[in-house]
């Protein structure tokens, strides 16, 4: 199974957009599911989306990747407006939106000028722009100067020479507190100008759906103003683009074995989830230290050549022989040296004996950096994990490097490995042995307790 089709059937069902006056939007549906769904404007691209059900109003704002682009699907509304992206700063009072400035009002419409919040991604039009202006290609935020590190949202920008329409004046962002509230609405709460919807083929891919007419402070029609809330006044697709917090390395805590290791991702309200990576049932047992079947029995039936037996992740030869003794204190029993005082007890599923007791195989077990305990062994998780490039090994998990996803919050990217490390050890560089730890070197052995049998 690919990644997509994990990361697809792992996202929560969507709930239905409301707006604060009791409407469920899209109100007009049928353009807008066709143009999602295999048309020449997208590419052909079938994506199988129900237009209600699947649409959704997070994330509002998104990280950006290093492999950026984007589509101009259709323009369904006569305004003239462009597209852009602006640095997200959570101190901004939400009474103080970013504005488009641009160089100048002539032929300078389009460039922004230094002080500009906003940059533009589909420059100003009243009407779509020609087949070979549709496609955004050689460009990446993270390579803007503007950009400044972090997470970015994107918005609607009237023309300051005018619109063409004297009821398309508004800036429409994703962050909803931007918009215009409607205090006067049944709930009260922001305007939805614009729906999200998240590629069900393509990945790290979202499609923003537009509107382009005012909305006002007033409860039903009013309020509306002359929307039709199709949603492809504007209909846009962009790539390399994600929820925040997404792609990174993580655990899914109620699976277990193989299935718990996952990278990050959202749901369609825009909670950080965790996707595992591999699916209960999808591998066969190895002998390797790991769960792969997900059925909390490690190495179980896991083939070894012939005289070998699996033995805490291991092909090793069976005991039993002058050869191959065990060491006193141990018997062999069925190929393998067990501790006497475990020869008859029997543990339930997931644990092991050890002086007799039953425990889980890493209970009070502490392995050395960048090593976790599997199966009663320390192992380097990315120690047989080859990635591609553009990514780096993390947690056993291959993932883009960090200079293109960026960080979790108090860390730093360490350019040279590309992974994420503690932000007081980003510019550290310690000897062989050692490891940065909270900004000093320590010994990779620091505070280590070894499983029984390694030292």
């Amino acid at each position: 199974m690919s990644l997509l089709a994990v990361l697809g059937a792992s996202v929560t069902a969507r709930a239905d957009v409301v707006q604060p006056n009791g409407i469920t939007v899209p109100v007009v549906r049928e353009r807008l599911s066709d143009l999602l769904n295999g048309s020449a404007d997208n590419d052909n691209v079938d994506e199988m989306i129900d237009v209600v059900a699947d649409a959704a109003v997070e994330p509002q704002v998104f990280s950006p990747l290093c492999e950026f682009s984007g589509r101009y699907i259709a323009k369904g509304g006569g305004a003239n407006f462009a597209v852009g992206w602006y640095n997200v700063d959570d101190t901004r009072g939400s009474d103080d939106p970013p504005l488009y400035v641009p160089e100048n009002t002539g032929a300078g419409l389009n460039t922004p000028a230094a002080g500009s919040d906003i940059q533009i991604l589909f420059p100003f039009s009243s009407s779509l722009p020609p087949a070979a202006m549709r496609e955004l290609t050689a460009v990446s935020v993270r390579e803007n100067p503007a950009y400044a590190g972090g997470l970015i949202g994107f918005v609607l920008i009237p023309n300051p020479n005018g619109t063409g329409n004297g009821n398309a004046t508004q800036y429409h962002y994703t962050e909803h507190r931007f918009n215009v509230e409607c205090t006067a609405c049944e709930t009260p709460g922001p305007w939805y100008s614009d729906l999200i919807y998240r590629s069900n083929e393509l990945l790290n891919t979202f499609y923003l759906g537009f509107e382009d007419l005012d909305f006002q402070n007033a409860a039903g029609a009013a309020g509306v103003n002359g929307n039709d809330l199709d949603y492809e006044d504007f209909l846009f697709r962009f790539s390399g683009i994600t929820c925040p917090e997404a792609g990174q390395p993580c655990e899914v805590e109620e699976n277990i074995g193989a299935c718990r290791v996952g990278i990050s991702d959202c749901d369609a309200q825009g909670q950080v989830i965790c996707t595992p990576f591999v699916l209960p049932g999808s591998q066969a047992e190895q002998c390797d230290g790991v769960d792969n079947d997900c059925d909390d029995v490690i190495d179980e039936e896991a083939p070894c050549p012939d005289n070998k037996v699996c033995s805490r992740g291991q092909c090793v030869d069976r005991c039993g022989s002058a050869e191959f003794p065990c060491e006193p204190g141990f018997i062999c029993i069925e190929g393998l040296c067990v501790e006497q005082s475990c020869a008859d007890v029997v543990c339930e599923t997931g644990e092991v004996c050890h002086d007799g007791e039953c425990r889980a195989p890493c209970d009070g077990v502490v392995c050395p950096h960048d090593q976790v305990c599997r199966a009663g062994r320390c192992i380097d998780p990315c120690q047989d994990v080859v990635c591609n490039d553009g990514q780096a090994c993390e947690g056993g998990v291959c993932v883009l490097k960090c200079n293109c996803r960026g960080c979790p919050t108090n860390e730093q990217c360490a350019m040279d490995t590309g992974r994420c490390v503690e932000a007081a050890c980003a510019d550290v560089t310690c000897e062989a042995g050692t490891y940065c730890r909270e900004g000093t070197c320590v010994d990779v052995c620091d505070g280590v307790v070894c499983p029984v049998g390694e030292r």
